[in-house]
């Protein structure tokens, strides 16, 4: 499970800044639907593309744009399918670790409210505030990660010993 507590961890890493990087180039709508892209699970090109563009004629595609959403979307769907396996094991040791299962349930509601925040985003044209829920989102869920990741190492969450050496060291990397 510290594997993939880790590999979450970093995904959430580059999710984060990711979407930040989507919004401020201005792609938070290069797709006009969510989940896919113009109906697609894969951005259209050639005779696609024109069937999407008829499709959807007040959003014209702009494949660099849909491009950069859809990756976003993507690596947050990893991201989720890796919540979803550290639930699995965390609900199998339910009895042992009550906390970890306590804190893997909270990720998971989280992951599915950012799920809804990200379609929000799109099917409510970037309202500011939900816009700025689906950032906080994302910065609970690194949080929740990280807690679970401490609490997986039975690593105090507060106080000096919660935060030595490599601990110290992950902490001024993700503030970089």
């Amino acid at each position: 499970m510290k594997k993939l507590l880790v590999m979450a961890l970093l995904l959430g890493l580059v999710v984060v800044p990711l979407g930040a990087f989507v919004r401020l180039s201005d792609a938070g709508l290069g797709c006009p639907d969510w989940p896919g892209c113009y109906g697609h699970l894969v951005l259209p090109s050639g005779e696609r593309a024109q069937q999407a563009a008829a499709a959807f004629p007040e959003r014209p595609l702009e494949p660099h744009k849909a491009w950069k959403e859809m990756i976003h979307r993507y690596v947050a769907g990893t991201l989720g399918l890796l919540v979803l396996a550290i639930a699995v094991l965390a609900w199998r040791r339910r009895c042992e670790h009550p906390a970890e299962f306590a804190l893997a349930l909270a990720l998971c509601g989280v992951i599915v409210f950012q799920a809804l925040l990200g379609m929000w985003t799109v099917t409510l044209k970037l309202k500011p505030l939900v816009v700025m829920g689906h950032l906080l989102g994302g910065l609970a869920t690194l949080s929740l990660i990280l807690a679970l990741l401490l609490v997986h190492r039975r690593q105090p969450l507060f106080g000096a010993a919660a935060w030595s050496g490599a601990d110290r060291r992950l902490a001024g990397a993700a503030l970089l």
